[in-house]
């Protein structure tokens, strides 16, 4: 027993070691993350992560570590790794109010979207460029940032009047992003003409298919015979209009969009709730850690069986631990490689957002008992809160 007992003193004592040289680790972290600063350059690289671990998998053979070990252990110090580091710099950027570097963000559409509009609100703070990357449906920008191409992308996800873009929380399930980020963007749809016309001349609507649903009741009082084509984006919708040039034909934009195409606002304020606000999400690669004195929202997904009382049963969880759940939305479940296939049974997939800091042991004891009355659970992201940390 003397022997084990030293044995275990001996494993005690690597394990303390290691972390203090993952203490160290940090720190090191810490003065890179600084030294990109000061010299404009990316925090994060994914080629030479990969060329390190390799070369770590290649020692770890010379000493009978298998590679698929190292991987799992180093893979998990990178990550942390790359995310101290991003995390350092959004705490350089609170009190600089600037990156020193260009930024690639990929959205939807081109100069005068409300995507266009709501990127640059919330990255003019953070960078001295920004690249922008204009695509024509949510799914390119996810790929672009899981592709590397992209630091970043930018996402509406809901909306006031037209309530939740299912596409985007489907695409959600099986994309490998992680949200770092939300902010709320006011929409005011308005008639945007490239010449002067009156209402009752519109016989074509050009608008992306959510203005669309969110001034139903708007065009149908006011331009019930009109023909309405949609568009990938507000910006192709006014683009066409003002090439066409035409007295007969308008899109639904912004005003301030609009006078980028130069067009003409003839009637505002058309949405059906008055009050319209798109919730926007930002994703990245790597995750954040949100300090504690930041109020944070972390965006988790959920699994259950398609039974009486398996959601209750997920909600007692939340509401024993006092959590604020501020967003619950049920999407039919797409199976990909991210889920385990074994567990066929659970077919409803809910999205939840609550306001709790997923880097806390509250979170922690929550992920233990959500496995417990889950199939599975996978948490999205980890954020500042729009409601107290404003772009």
């Amino acid at each position: 027993m003397d022997k084990i007992a030293e044995l275990h003193d001996s494993i005690n004592n690597i394990d303390k070691q290691i972390v203090r040289l993952l203490a160290e680790r940090k720190d090191l972290d810490i003065a890179l993350a600084n030294e990109k600063y000061s010299l404009g350059l990316p925090v994060r690289d994914d080629e030479l992560n990969k060329t390190n671990i390799q070369k770590l998998q290649d020692l770890g053979m010379t000493m009978n570590l298998s590679p698929d070990f190292i991987d799992s252990v180093f893979g998990k110090v990178y990550k942390n790794s790359e995310s101290l580091k991003i995390s350092h710099l959004l705490g350089i950027i609170s009190t600089s109010h600037q990156l020193n570097r260009d930024l690639k963000v990929s959205f939807l559409g081109n100069v005068g979207t409300y995507s266009y509009l709501a990127t640059y609100k919330y990255f003019n703070s953070l960078a001295d460029y920004i690249r922008p990357k204009n695509c024509h449906s949510f799914d390119d920008i996810i790929s672009a940032v899981e592709s590397g191409e992209c630091d970043c992308g930018v996402l509406p996800i809901e909306n006031t009047s037209s309530g939740c873009i299912n596409e985007v929380y489907d695409l959600l399930q099986k994309s490998r992003v992680t949200i770092i980020g939300e902010l709320t963007y006011p929409i005011e749809h308005t008639i945007l003409v490239s010449r002067d016309t009156d209402i009752s001349r519109i016989k074509t609507l050009y608008a992306h298919p959510q203005p669309f649903s969110q001034c139903s009741d708007w065009i149908h009082t006011h331009l019930p015979d009109a023909e309405l084509k949609a568009c990938s984006s507000s910006s192709e919708a006014m683009e066409t209009v003002k090439n066409l040039n035409r007295d007969d034909c308008a899109a639904i934009g912004c005003a301030e969009a609009g006078a980028l195409y130069s067009l003409k606002s003839i009637h505002g304020n058309i949405a059906n709730q008055k009050r319209n606000i798109t919730r926007f999400i930002v994703i990245g690669m790597v995750g954040i850690i949100v300090p504690e004195d930041i109020e944070a929202k972390t965006s988790i997904t959920f699994t259950t069986e398609n039974t009486p009382g398996s959601l209750v049963r997920v909600l007692n969880v939340f509401s024993s631990k006092g959590i604020n759940m501020v967003k619950l939305q049920s999407r039919p479940r797409i199976h990909n490689n991210l889920d385990d296939v074994s567990k066929g049974a659970w077919d409803e997939t809910f999205y939840a957002d609550i306001m709790v800091n997923a880097n806390t042991e509250v979170m922690l004891n929550l992920l233990k008992e959500l496995e417990q009355v889950t199939g599975s659970v996978r948490v999205l992201g980890c954020y500042a809160a729009s409601s107290s940390y404003t772009r």
